[in-house]
């Protein structure tokens, strides 16, 4: 199953073992928070992991909230 975003994701960063290199280098992506999380719920669907109030909350700078709902 791939999501809209999936295509923009490096190929590097599509392994479970590569979660925090993948968190990082999606917080400099020059996007919106709300389109941080789509990459970031498209990234967790493709490798297999939970998509957790934490990873939003790095992602977004402490502004998780704001996607929620």
């Amino acid at each position: 199953m791939s999501g809209k975003f999936v295509e923009i994701i490096p190929s590097e960063f599509l392994t479970k073992e590569k979660k925090d290199e993948f968190l990082l280098w999606l917080t400099t992506l020059p996007v919106d928070n709300m389109t941080k999380k789509y990459i970031l719920m498209d990234w967790c669907n493709v490798v297999g992991v939970a998509l957790t109030r934490d990873m939003v909350r790095y992602i977004t700078g402490g502004r998780e909230d704001e996607t929620w709902g």
